[in-house]
């Protein structure tokens, strides 16, 4: 197995990489979050009028949240592993 060319992340470099802001990652990619933004809604919207009021529902629309903010994330990711 080849060795990584990368070097060596320190205790602080994985600390930064994992708990990135948006102001101190990649410039944002304003029609990306739009985009995956105004999908997220669409289902979301989907998922209501489709779904009985249930905890289903409510884990379905969690999970949404969960999709949204982490595709938003890797927008503004930054590093090799990002």
């Amino acid at each position: 197995m080849a060795e990584s060319t990368f070097p060596t992340p320190t205790v602080g470099d994985r600390a930064r990489a994992r708990f990135f802001t948006a102001a101190s990652g990649q410039p944002p990619q304003r029609g990306g979050v739009a985009a995956i933004n105004a999908a997220v809604v669409a289902l979301a919207v989907e998922i209501e009028r489709h779904t009985p009021k249930s905890r289903n529902q409510s884990l379905a629309l969690t999970a949404l949240e969960d999709v949204s903010m982490r595709a938003d994330r890797s927008i503004f990711a930054t590093g090799p592993t990002a």
